[in-house]
C-alpha cells in the first residue's frame, strides 16, 4: 500500500509526490547548495501545498528531460564504449545540459543511460557506465559521475579509486566534493586527457 500525506483543503500527495518535489527543489542547479536546501526544507512543510506541487511538476520537467537526453545520446551515436567502460559527454550549450548540472541528477540520467542502452547492447551490461557534464554555475568545471555494471550486484564501485588514479596519472586539475567517490567535478580542459587516462587504467 503506498503511503499518503493528507495535505490542506483535503489534497493528498503520495510519499513518491514528495520524494520527487523535495529531490528536483534539492538538486535544482540554478541554486547554490545553501538556496537548494532550504527549498527542499520548505517543501517538506505540510502547510506549502503550492510548493510541493511546483516540486512535483519540475520532477515531470526533469523526467522529460532524462528520457530526451537518453534519446538524443542514443539517436546521435553519442555513447562510446572505450573497452572497460561506456561513456558519454553533454555539450555546453546542450538544451537539456541545465537540467543536469548537478551530480545526483547526473547519477540519475547516467543510470537511465545505462538501462536503456543495455537493452540495445547486451555486451554493455557488462562495463560500467560514465557521464560528464559542464557546470552551470561554473562552466570552467565539469561533473563527471560513474555508476557499476548493470549485471553488478552491488552499488559498490571501484570507480571512485580509479578516478582518483586518473586524475593523478595526468595532473588533472579534480575536485572530490561528494559522498560517493564516483562523482568528482574536473577542470573542463582537463576532461580529454582524464578520459584517456582512465581507459589506459581499467584495461590494465
Amino acid at each position: 500500500k503506498q503511503w499518503y500525506q493528507r495535505r490542506v483543503r483535503g489534497s493528498k500527495f503520495c510519499a513518491a509526490d514528495s520524494f520527487n518535489a523535495v529531490f528536483t527543489a534539492l538538486t535544482d542547479p540554478s541554486q547554490d547548495t545553501e538556496g537548494a536546501f532550504l527549498r527542499a526544507q520548505d517543501t517538506l512543510n505540510r502547510h506549502n501545498e503550492k510548493l510541493i506541487s511546483t516540486g512535483i511538476e519540475n520532477s515531470k520537467v526533469l523526467c522529460c528531460g532524462l528520457l530526451n537526453q537518453v534519446q538524443a545520446f542514443i539517436d546521435m551515436k553519442q555513447v562510446v564504449v572505450t573497452g572497460p567502460f561506456v561513456y558519454a559527454v553533454i555539450q555546453e550549450g546542450s538544451a537539456e545540459l541545465q537540467l543536469f548540472s548537478h551530480p545526483a541528477r547526473l547519477q540519475r540520467l547516467c543510470r537511465y543511460l545505462r538501462e536503456a542502452y543495455c537493452a540495445i547492447s547486451k555486451k554493455a551490461a557488462a562495463l560500467p557506465f560514465v557521464i560528464a557534464a559542464p557546470l552551470h554555475l561554473d562552466p570552467d568545471y565539469s561533473c563527471v559521475v560513474g555508476v557499476p555494471a548493470l549485471m553488478t550486484e552491488s552499488n559498490k564501485s571501484y570507480l571512485g579509486r580509479a578516478f582518483s588514479q586518473a586524475a593523478d596519472k595526468v595532473n588533472a586539475t579534480v575536485v572530490f566534493d561528494d559522498f560517493d567517490s564516483a562523482v568528482i567535478q574536473i577542470k573542463t580542459e582537463d576532461k580529454a586527457k582524464f578520459f584517456d587516462a582512465l581507459t589506459v587504467l581499467l584495461m590494465t
